[in-house]
């Protein structure tokens, strides 16, 4: 086994994680990563995760948070009090295979434009399939994920440069986290990771995926109450990042798609769940200036050339029936088809 990097910290972020946590630590500690250099930050927990930890493995750092308002506090207060300068951030249901640290400092240090380095996600109930792969960002601001479910040994061998990727376990380098302005801890959960890897290669730095670095997650399905912060996030996401070239040029197909989203979720019951979306979304907009403020202050990338076509990730119980998964593919193909239109036009790269 390699020694693990000297110039690495981790971080953990936790909330009620007593069940996972000792798989994740024994993972670390396999793979070399002495408890010293290891910060876990609670987010408010109410079954003694903080505790149990301070007993048993009393040589990690532990930061509680009083207050629950998602996993983006925690990673900030992690890379922000983080030693090192570069941080393996993970979440507390992730267990990392040997050497994959490693693997991953060496690919940063081959090239400092690399800010991120991300492993393949696999299901931990199913190692040879995966989770998270090839990740990027559709230009209506949906999440792409190409691999999503599909076996492990048909991606390949050779190192990616993707366009957004899970916080599931990320190593980032600390000054370049700190530029782009950390993880919005408005967001609670859904586009969190999105848009902080977003502005990562929006202000030119790279983001790498290497297909021999692993990691298993405990994954499960998401609730429904996670639509409330996916449907806000995403506006405000667009809003933030997004050109206002590109935004006015994306118009017509965002007024389709917003309906179209719309009467899925009323066909589904998720009406009202909209509407309070809407009304939060309106709550964030005083803040847009100076939230597009700093975009413009890192910006170095245009959106054409960050954005994708690829099929979007919906899920099962949405769009899940044969009719649907046609009348999606053809929807895509449209969308496709425009986006060359605008970038071979009026979108420069």
């Amino acid at each position: 086994m390699l020694e693990f990097p000297g110039d690495v910290s981790v971080v953990i972020v936790a909330h009620n994680a007593r069940s996972t946590l000792p798989a994740t630590l024994d993972a670390l500690s396999a793979a070399g990563c002495p408890f010293s250099r290891i910060t876990l930050v609670d987010v408010a927990s109410t079954d003694g995760t903080a505790q149990w930890l301070a007993e048993r493995f009393p040589e990690v750092r532990v930061r509680r948070l009083d207050d629950n308002r998602g996993p983006g506090p925690g990673r900030n207060v992690g890379i922000r009090e983080a030693s090192s300068p570069y941080v393996l951030l993970m979440d507390a249901d992730v267990a990392v295979e040997p050497d994959i640290v490693q693997h991953l400092r060496a690919a940063m240090a081959r090239d400092p434009a690399i800010a991120v380095a991300s492993p393949i996600v696999v299901h931990a109930g199913r190692p040879d399939v995966i989770q998270y792969a090839g990740t990027g960002l559709h230009f209506i601001c949906e999440a792409v994920n190409p691999w999503c479910d599909r076996p492990l040994a048909d991606r390949g061998s050779e190192p990616q440069e993707i366009g957004c990727a899970s916080t599931c376990a990320l190593l980032i380098a600390r000054n370049a986290a700190i530029r782009v302005g950390l993880f919005d801890e408005r967001y609670f959960i859904g586009k969190e990771d999105g848009d902080f890897t977003h502005r990562i290669r929006l202000a030119g730095y790279r983001i790498v995926e290497l297909p021999w670095a692993r990691v298993r997650h405990q994954s499960r399905p998401r609730s429904a109450w996670l639509f409330y912060y996916q449907i806000r996030n995403r506006w405000h996401f667009m809003l933030k990042n997004y050109e206002w070239r590109t935004l006015i040029s994306i118009l017509p197909v965002l007024v389709v798609h917003e309906a179209l989203q719309c009467v899925v979720l009323i066909w589904k019951g998720h009406g009202r769940m909209y509407l309070r979306a809407v009304a939060g979304l309106v709550r964030m907009l005083p803040a847009l200036p100076a939230d597009r403020a700093l975009v413009r202050r890192i910006r170095v990338v245009h959106d054409a050339t960050l954005l994708r076509t690829d099929p979007m990730v919906a899920r099962d119980d949405l769009v899940g029936s044969p009719r649907m998964r046609r009348a999606k593919a053809a929807y895509e193909r449209a969308l496709a088809a425009y986006w060359r239109l605008l970038t071979r036009t009026v979108l420069p790269r």
